[in-house]
């Protein structure tokens, strides 16, 4: 850093002495020549050190700032709702010089499946420190919808495929020299809901008060992580009508790829219920009922905890 700064300073006073014996430095004596012509050898002479100055500066800075380099490590999941996906894109920025480099911010452009989907800029700057290397993580958030929409083009794949560009900005002119670019290809895993079905509404019994049902759950755990199922709420009407409350605390555990079968009971008065109702459900072509659910999803993969899933269904 000192011999660089040596260099620096000394050639604008080389180049100062090797102009004074081409071009005598204008003086504003009286004698000596006209006001016009010392004028003009004096501008002459500011002109052609600037030029010179600005060159060997460019030349100087080049050779003594080392370019940075930005590498894209990954993308990782960060949350996940109904609403939207959570992801952070991770860069790695490197500065190899013994001085610490200061960076005005930077522009990205990710593809999923060779769909745009996201890009940003930003001008937040920050400070790399000299011979180090500092981690960044950029958070950006892609549509529930569309990431299912791209997964569902994948048949029972849950990955995503994804290529960035990024572009890095030093807060500093030379950085106009160095053209900071990184690029990377790769597969990111979107953690899934669970998948829900339902099979026929079944009566279990029945006495001269009332009839007991019961509707069959099942839900599959897409994933390669452990699924928890939590306090499930749920609502159960008739003909539009809402006619039984009710809850399961037990916590319903899957394993990876795993299906079960969760039994809701549902009970309802005789007398509400009407006989030819009763009878259609007997045969079994009783439709028209409907269930609102809410159960909490948690896992054991970060991203995917105390997540509140809303279930509505109708046959």
């Amino acid at each position: 850093m000192t011999i660089s700064f040596f260099v620096t300073l000394s050639l604008p006073l080389i180049l100062l002495n090797l102009l004074q014996s081409v071009i005598p430095l204008p003086t504003f004596m009286p004698s000596g020549g006209s006001m016009a012509m010392r004028f003009l050898r004096f501008s002459g002479f500011m002109f052609i050190l600037g030029t010179l100055l600005a060159g060997c500066s460019q030349m100087n800075l080049k050779n003594v700032v080392k370019e940075p380099s930005v590498q894209v490590q990954n993308i990782a999941v960060r949350e996940v709702n109904l609403d939207s996906i959570g992801l952070d894109l991770v860069m790695k920025v490197t500065n190899p010089n013994a001085y610490t480099l200061a960076l005005a911010g930077y522009d990205y452009r990710i593809r999923f499946n060779d769909h745009q989907l996201v890009e940003g800029s930003t001008n937040e700057g920050f400070r790399v420190a000299a011979n180090a290397s500092n981690q960044i993580r950029v958070p950006f958030k892609v549509g529930f919808k569309d990431v299912m929409k791209l997964l569902d083009s994948m048949g029972d794949s849950n990955t995503l495929h994804y290529e960035v560009d990024a572009d890095m900005r030093l807060d500093v002119p030379v950085l106009n020299l160095f053209n900071i670019k990184s690029h990377k290809k790769g597969d990111v895993t979107i953690p899934q809901l669970p998948k829900i079905a339902f099979g026929d509404l079944q009566v279990k019994s029945f006495n001269f008060s009332q009839a007991s049902f019961e509707l069959a759950m099942q839900i599959t755990n897409p994933n390669d992580f452990g699924l928890d199922v939590k306090d499930l709420d749920y609502q159960f009407s008739m003909g539009g009508e809402k006619w039984f409350d009710g809850r399961i605390d037990q916590t319903v555990k899957l394993g990876e790829k795993q299906t079960t079968t969760v039994k809701i009971p549902v009970s309802v008065s005789l007398m509400k219920l009407g006989s030819g109702a009763f009878n259609a459900i007997q045969k079994g072509n009783f439709t028209d009922y409907s269930l609102d659910a809410n159960f909490k999803l948690d896992s054991t993969y970060p991203a995917l905890k105390n997540l509140q899933i809303p279930i509505h269904y109708a046959p």
